[in-house]
């Protein structure tokens, strides 16, 4: 939920609008959020395309019908079974947000609203700890690599480089050295106070 997103517009304009393909973000706007999926479908629409924006929470999915975004398709399911449907129901995709299966920042003092998320992803069948956050997203990256366009964009919200330790940790920590090995390039990496990083493949 942080505002990494905002940092990939300077990176747009590398594309082509004759070949780009679709934009997706999964973990849609939630109420009180960074309003992601307005300014993703935005971008979108610069270049003739709409958005698809998928939560597993039927919430967050409500909040963002309401919002009654032009060209924003919204999918109620989790990361995972949305993007096992490639390529057959959509074609490549360029430009990929992965902001879903939150994350404990303290796990040894879980905060109280995250102890309340922990109880709505039990409502939904979904056990949030660290572990599961980086597994949903390293199987989503999987998943995604086969329909991801030649020239594309990763963003990956609440992972960052520890420079400590010498490794990608958050998130999508487990999913950086597959996009890696994928041919992307880390393009922007930030911990305090955004927590994120931007990977691209044939983008500078």
């Amino acid at each position: 939920m942080g505002q990494i997103f905002r940092r990939a517009e300077q990176y747009l304009d590398q594309f082509d609008p004759e070949y780009i393909g679709q934009f997706v973000e999964i973990g849609t706007s939630r109420n009180g959020d960074d309003g992601s999926t307005r300014t993703i479908a935005e971008w979108a629409q610069r270049f003739g395309k709409g958005l698809w924006t998928v939560d597993m929470d039927p919430d967050n999915c409500e909040f963002v019908r309401n919002m009654n975004l032009p060209g924003v398709e919204i999918v109620n399911k989790t990361g995972e079974e949305f993007l096992q449907g490639f390529p057959g129901h959509i074609s490549h995709i360029s430009f990929l947000y992965l902001d879903n299966f939150d994350w404990d920042w303290h796990p040894e003092n879980t905060e109280s609203f995250v102890y309340e998320q922990k109880q709505r992803y039990r409502l939904l069948g979904h056990d949030m700890n660290n572990l599961n956050s980086q597994r949903a997203h390293l199987a989503q990256m999987m998943l995604a690599l086969p329909a991801m366009s030649k020239k594309s964009i990763v963003i990956c919200d609440d992972t960052w480089f520890n420079k400590w330790w010498g490794h990608y940790t958050g998130k999508s920590g487990s999913a950086i050295p597959l996009l890696l090995n994928a041919g992307y390039n880390v393009l922007h990496t930030e911990e305090e106070p955004v927590y994120g990083t931007i990977l691209g493949r044939e983008i500078t």
